[in-house]
């Protein structure tokens, strides 16, 4: 077999192999819960609503608004023993940077949920 052949073969054998690297494989993404916002809603409005709807704990919640682009992790949801509130603490990504903070998310009476205590 000629050198020529040798590497023609090679080469052959080589784009074989790389065809089956090629196959694109659909991304598994059952297990990601994707935020939801409405739009035009406030970072305080999108983080109350995602309050609201966690459980009591110290399970990771993941919120994003995109009418801001910022978003964050609530790393704990906790009873405000004075009130119907959820005390809560969550990290805020903004193109400014990120920030982590306490806080307090009351039902306001109309089916939504607002940061601070309520009729404040």
């Amino acid at each position: 077999m000629t050198r020529e052949n040798k590497y023609a073969l090679q080469l052959a054998v080589l784009a074989v192999l790389l065809t089956g690297c090629t196959k694109v494989e659909p991304l598994e993404t059952a297990a990601v819960t994707q935020p939801i916002a409405a739009p035009g809603k406030t970072d305080q409005a999108v983080i109350a609503d995602t309050v609201s709807r966690g459980d009591v704990g110290v399970k990771p919640l993941a919120w994003a608004n995109p009418s801001t682009g910022s978003a964050g992790v609530i790393e704990e949801i906790g009873v405000d023993p004075e009130s119907s509130c959820r005390a809560f603490v969550t990290t805020q990504r903004t193109l400014e940077g990120e920030t982590r903070f306490k806080g307090l998310a009351c039902p306001s009476g109309d089916s939504d949920w607002k940061l601070g205590r309520p009729g404040k």
